[in-house]
């Protein structure tokens, strides 16, 4: 259920927004320096993409900056819009996956390899050809959404089953969210597979096999479990609301709000726990190109801004069972969640910008 949150610092959640927004707007000028190694990358990489394609591919992968397709996100395996890799030949798969490093760094890049790679695994747990006709590796789709150009504002997404990413570029300015990763076994050995879905998982690569989302679970628990009574009685939540997906902020939003009751602030967590709160997000800051996490960190992390960040988990402390946790901050949202179905290894993650989700920050001023 999504409702007003309370900020326990002195404004309404109106005013920190507003405030959260005035001092990115301060910062626009640091940060098109800060990212203008990545904005320069993705137009790169993205025209090499583009003139590699014959007509009808180049057809089906560019839309119009201003469509509404720029805006349409799912993690549900299915057709999406753009060329998708199943079509493209070896030089044009290489420079596709060329210009996904540039918005998702080497930690992206990897999380995203194993996932697509369980999808061989997945499409032999199906029951019905039409579900393993949507769950394969190469059933994923690029869209690039206006001109690659290092002047006029442009975007482009990398989209499949269990993966959601969207990257808005204007200028030296990048915006890299919403951005959705999901796994599915996450855990290969622990997933205890039979028949044809253990023959696809014993073809994966050793460097693709490995447990995908582990350090976001493991520095997570250990921040719980850090946690005296009193502080688990304000972070630990029974969850309730109706979830799409497991995530609380729903799935193909446009906009994104503040949850309500967001757990226990930073501002009453010690100094280690700060610690462990502070390499949680930066698990998550791995997802994205080291200039463009860099200037995250220093605005979202540093300073007085890290007391204003909240952290809450659901389910249980311990390893092996059902669980999930938000962490959120008045300008990001961080969810996770591994109880879908009470199913341990099946895992959902999602990164929001409450003002800067489809580059709304950077074209403010368009």
């Amino acid at each position: 259920m999504l409702e007003e949150v309370q900020y326990e610092f002195p404004e309404t959640r109106r005013a920190c927004v507003q405030s959260c927004c005035h001092v990115d707007r301060r910062t626009l000028a640091t940060e098109a320096v800060a990212q203008a190694k990545t904005a320069g990358a993705m137009v790169q990489a993205a025209n090499a993409f583009l003139a590699s394609l014959t007509p009808e591919q180049r057809a089906k992968a560019v839309m119009s900056f201003d469509d509404p397709e720029r805006f349409v996100w799912q993690e549900s395996p299915g057709v999406r819009s753009g060329v998708v890799l199943r079509d493209l030949n070896d030089v044009q798969r290489k420079l596709a996956m060329a210009l996904l490093r540039t918005g998702v760094g080497d930690g992206g890049y990897q999380r995203i390899q194993m996932s697509r790679a369980r999808e061989a695994v997945l499409s032999a747990q199906q029951k019905t050809p039409e579900g393993q006709a949507v769950r394969h590796p190469d059933l994923f789709y690029i869209t690039i959404f206006g001109t690659p150009s290092a002047t006029t504002p442009w975007g482009w997404t990398f989209e499949g089953h269990h993966l959601s990413t969207h990257f808005t570029v204007r200028g030296n300015q990048v915006a890299t969210a919403p951005m959705f990763l999901g796994s599915q076994p996450n855990d290969l050995p622990a997933a205890r597979l039979e028949g044809t879905a253990l023959a696809a998982s014993q073809k994966i690569p050793p460097a693709l096999a490995g447990r995908i989302m582990g350090p976001e679970e493991d520095k997570a628990r250990a921040l719980v479990q850090s946690l005296d009574t009193k502080q688990r009685a304000i972070a630990v939540f029974d969850r309730t609301e109706k979830r799409d997906a497991d995530m609380l902020s729903g799935i193909n939003t446009r906009r994104v709000t503040p949850l309500g009751s967001p757990g226990l602030p930073a501002r009453q967590m010690n100094a280690g726990q700060k610690a462990l709160l502070v390499a949680l997000v930066d698990e998550y800051l791995t997802r994205v190109p080291a200039d463009v996490a860099a200037e995250r960190r220093r605005v979202l992390l540093e300073g007085a801004a890290l007391d204003q960040i909240f952290f809450q988990w659901a389910g249980d402390i311990e390893p092996g069972q059902a669980h999930a946790y938000i962490v959120q901050g008045p300008a990001f949202l961080i969810e996770y969640a591994q109880n879908r179905n009470n199913a341990v290894g099946h895992v959902h993650t999602l990164w929001r910008d409450f003002t800067g989700d489809f580059g709304g920050e950077i074209l403010a001023t368009r």
